[in-house]
């Protein structure tokens, strides 16, 4: 027998614990269900040969472990639906091609590190309602095409420096219903089209510790916000005033840049990351053409770097960068 096709694939309420299905032979599902179980646990290869799964439903079972490769072999695989389970720990390089997915009511404690990196396709993300106390840097990193970003109603308590790096058409960033009092200086990078931040319900310090993302927000009046103080204050209706004494002889800086005395005895600006100028309002990225491609800058080194289309990956029109010049 060759290949065999089956469009849509139902296994429902059953008593399935262990997933391990590795076919034999190519089969041509393009929906799996297998949503309402008693799954635990997604073995290592588990959907291989199913190379035009476009859809998989997995929610309301018990998962709470994934084994490496279980998704790698799905290269049409665009909707993961993992909601309602009890996933606790997500692995570097688990998710690859997914456009839409979801990940939400489930026991996730931490975004470590290279979590969701270089995911090209990934449009929309759901994490919301997990118990993520954590999102360290890198975590979101390189997914040009990602548009919604859905982080609230969890445990998170501060969003370190580059925790969201080039991610040039996100537009909504929800993460309110949290326990954030601190934003590091640079965590949200350059979220050049981001329109909606919902950072509601969170208890910002709004003492010298608040500057960075002040002056980020500041900077951005079109992007609506309702962050708000520890006290209930709107972090964006702070006056400079309020702040001078944070900073030397009333120096300010923005984007996260500090005041500093320099050899002479003037006070100046010392800026971080991808900004520059006397006042650290200027970015390198303004210096860049790229084309087609977008502009980011290396949270490690600070230098501007061009990232290009995925079917282009070392080319941009208008412009040639190999990553890592």
């Amino acid at each position: 027998m060759g290949r065999s096709t089956v469009r849509k694939l139902l296994v429902k309420t059953s008593y399935y614990k262990l997933l391990l299905c590795n076919q034999k032979k190519s089969l041509s599902t393009y929906v799996r269900y297998l949503y309402d179980n008693k799954i635990q646990s997604i073995e290592s290869n588990t959907f291989v040969n199913m190379t035009n799964l476009y859809n998989l439903y997995l929610y309301n079972n018990e998962i709470s472990t994934i084994k490496q490769p279980a998704f790698t072999d799905l290269p049409t695989l665009k909707y993961l639906r993992l909601y309602n389970n009890k996933i606790q720990a997500i692995e570097s390089n688990t998710f690859v091609n997914m456009t839409n997915l979801y990940l939400y009511n489930n026991k996730i404690q931490s975004i470590e590190s290279n979590t969701f990196v270089n995911l090209t396709s990934l449009f929309e993300l759901s994490l919301y309602s997990n118990e993520i106390s954590t999102i360290q840097q890198s975590a979101f990193m390189n997914l040009p095409r990602l548009y919604y970003l859905h982080l609230y109603s969890n445990e998170i308590s501060a969003i370190e420096q580059s925790a969201f790096m080039n991610l040039p058409n996100l537009h909504y960033l929800h993460l309110n219903g949290n326990n954030i009092s601190l934003i590091e200086e640079n965590a949200l990078g350059n979220l050049s089209q981001l329109s909606t931040l919902n950072l509601g319900s969170n208890p910002i310090n709004c003492d010298c510790s608040v500057i960075p993302f002040w002056s980020w927000i500041i900077e951005r009046p079109s992007i609506g916000t309702s962050a708000q103080c520890s006290d209930g204050k709107f972090i964006i209706s702070l006056r400079s005033a309020e702040l001078d004494k944070c900073n030397p002889d009333n120096c300010q800086c923005f984007n996260g840049g500090k005041c500093i005395t320099s050899g002479d005895g003037k006070v100046v600006c010392d800026c971080i990351g991808q900004w520059t100028g006397e006042l650290c309002l200027e970015s390198q990225c303004t210096t860049y053409d790229c084309g087609f491609g977008n502009c980011f800058v290396e949270p490690i080194n600070g230098t501007a770097q061009c990232v290009c289309d995925n079917k282009q990956p070392t080319y941009c029109p208008g412009k040639q960068f190999n990553l890592g010049d």
